[in-house]
């Protein structure tokens, strides 16, 4: 009966382990570099508060999100409005982008992301730079 026990209390304790969230906090603010692969474009993002700025040399644009946090690790980026747009995109209105931490490591993350603009989710890397 203690062996019962005692393997019930490993395998509990083993589940907790490998079903850990990643830690999130820790970027919830700051200064990002964010690379998409599937866009070919780097990304600077900058989260303070309820707002995400997000800059990009590549597509000479500048646009303000606010941001809605649902747990610890994921949430959502409304555009909020476009503060530079020399390529003259069209940003709807209506943006919105969801994301997810999927993982966590020093400096960094990695993140699922599908956007009103796109089909699908897809993953990306995030270097924290400040």
């Amino acid at each position: 009966m203690n062996k019962t026990i005692l393997l019930i209390l490993l395998i509990t304790c083993s589940f907790r382990v490998f079903s850990q969230t990643p830690d999130c906090g820790k970027f919830r603010e700051g200064k990002f570099r964010i690379a998409d692969t599937r866009a070919g474009v780097v990304t600077i993002a900058e989260r303070k508060g309820m707002y995400q700025t997000e800059s990009s040399e590549a597509l000479k644009a500048v646009v303000r999100f606010r941001i809605s946090w649902h747990d610890n690790c994921s949430y959502t980026l409304r555009l909020d409005k476009v503060l530079r747009n020399e390529n003259r995109i069209e940003f709807p209105a209506s943006l919105e982008v969801k994301v997810r931490i999927t993982e966590t490591r020093d400096g960094g993350y990695t993140q699922a992301t599908s956007s009103s603009l796109t089909n699908g989710t897809y993953n990306v890397a995030v270097t924290k730079i400040n």
